[in-house]
């Protein structure tokens, strides 16, 4: 944008700032002397944001941009922060929250959202990028009465929490918040751990705050990121299942309450409960007030992750079962047997496939959380092999026996998983697939290794009974020639 010839140059502005700078150190060693040396400090630490907000403007980025920080900078004390924290909703991407930052001018009874994780699905690309973990989000403003709107429409609770901040803090924050929608510098690579919407407000706020959050929050706590998605998934078996499927040991990393920040509500409460040293050495809550902006009829979030394993057991026997069953009905000659036992087999075999492919897959993106991970060993690509070798075990039973060796390596697999996870601080957190996928297994080795004696014993039994009854037919015929005729009278 070119700089209108109203406005000073930014080399003007610069040393206007300089200038400042100089007169404030002034202004603060005569406080030094006329007053306490903490009013003096006050005085120049307020004096520097302010110089240092106006010298940042003046680097070449607009002169229209440069004057209208420049002016915000200058009635920073009539500014509120408010954070809005809206909770889950229904929609895949809405299943972990979101926040934005509300800023509240006083003096003018204007009101802008500061907004961060904005993504189009019909952006040229999306799909590749989001498979290659290359997303590229990016933060706006927009009015904040249109955003509770729509969160009121999909009934979710919204609150806001007015932040107690400095004078000199807002200046800085403001300053952080406008760089950040900037055209030139509003685009940022997404990551759903480290870059999403709630990190970028949590760390402008720490950068406002001289990195104050950070250092009473960044302590190991007992929480993993995979605590969190657990949690916040538990109500959408989709989203639960694909991501506890996808995400490698990473994800089970100790996380501390400063990582666990990634989640909207987690930011929210944590920020609740800090507290922070201001200038003149006294320490005061951060949040000042807390205010339920949109109610909601919806349950609130889970507080913890849910313990899914024996369900997980259950399904996977029953799975297993189907397989028995389907053996015993291929078994008994039957062509509809055969053809779903082949058909069962087959589709099981795929999707083990298809999810070892995947799994393996990601080692080529930058899904770093997806990396090395073990339910490879639970649906190992092994189950490809099975898939050609189940149509011909149905057809031909004899074959099962040789077979049965290539049924054998995913049990085998599983139980290395399951040992692995047995291990103290080696493990990933997949006990759930574990136990799903580890009884199926069990059920695919017993029909493949059974199938040709079960279609042994079953043709040996139909040899007896046929055996059987036409002894007692033969029998029943003679008894009858004995029989002698009577004689009448």
């Amino acid at each position: 944008m070119a700089a209108s010839s109203s406005l000073p140059s930014g080399t003007a502005l610069a040393s206007g700032a300089w200038r400042t700078l100089a007169g404030c150190a002034a202004a603060a060693a005569i406080s030094a002397g006329a007053c306490s040396q903490a009013v003096a400090r006050r005085t120049l630490a307020g004096c520097v944001a302010v110089a240092a907000i106006l010298a940042g403007v003046s680097s070449p980025v607009g002169a229209q941009e440069a004057a209208a920080e420049n002016e915000l900078a200058s009635r920073a004390a009539s500014f509120s922060f408010h954070l809005l924290t809206a909770e889950p909703g229904d929609a895949l991407w809405e299943l972990f929250g979101h926040n934005a930052l509300l800023v509240r001018d006083s003096a003018t009874g204007r009101e802008t959202a500061y907004n961060f994780g904005l993504f189009d699905f019909g952006a040229p690309g999306f799909a590749g990028r989001f498979v290659r973990g290359e997303m590229m989000y990016w933060a706006d403003t927009m009015p904040p009465a249109a955003m509770l709107a729509r969160y009121r429409e999909q009934d979710r609770r919204v609150w806001a929490q007015e932040l107690d901040l400095e004078p000199a803090q807002k200046a800085a924050l403001l300053s952080l918040l406008s760089a950040a929608v900037r055209p030139d510098s509003r685009h940022y690579r997404y990551d759903y751990f480290r870059q999403n919407c709630s990190t970028k407000l949590r760390d402008a706020l720490d950068g406002a705050l001289g990195g104050q959050v950070r250092a009473a929050t960044d302590e190991p706590g007992r929480d993993t990121w995979r605590t969190h998605t657990k949690r916040l998934t538990a109500r959408n078996i989709v989203g639960y299942l694909g991501i506890q499927l996808l995400a490698g040991p990473r994800s089970d990393e100790t996380t501390s309450a400063w990582q666990n920040m990634w989640a909207p509500m987690k930011l929210r409460d944590t920020l609740a409960g800090l507290t922070v040293v201001r200038s003149d050495g006294s320490v005061v809550p951060l949040v000042r007030s807390d205010v339920l902006l949109a109610e909601s009829g919806r349950a609130p979030e889970p507080a913890e992750a849910p313990s899914l394993a024996a369900l997980f057991l259950l399904s996977g026997a029953a799975a297993g079962l189907l397989f028995v069953i389907l053996a015993h009905w291929a078994g008994g000659g039957s062509r509809l047997g055969s053809l779903a036992f082949g058909v069962a087999g087959v589709l099981w075999g795929l999707l083990c496939g298809a999810i070892s492919a995947t799994v393996i897959g990601m080692h080529w993106t930058d899904h770093e959380f997806l990396y090395m991970n073990r339910n490879v060993l639970i649906f190992s690509p092994a189950g490809l092999l099975l898939a050609a070798l189940f149509p011909v075990v149905a057809v031909r039973p004899a074959a099962g026996a040789k077979a049965a060796w290539v049924a054998a390596l995913p049990v085998a697999l599983s139980l290395a998983a399951l040992g692995l996870w047995a291990l103290p601080g080696a493990g990933q957190d997949n006990l759930e697939w574990i136990a799903f996928a580890l009884p199926v297994h069990a059920g695919v080795l017993w029909s493949m290794a059974r199938a040709p004696k079960l279609r042994d014993r079953l043709a040996a039994a139909e040899l007896r009974i046929g055996t059987a009854g036409w002894g007692a037919k033969t029998a029943r015929r003679a008894s009858v020639r004995r029989i002698p005729a009577r004689d009448e009278a």
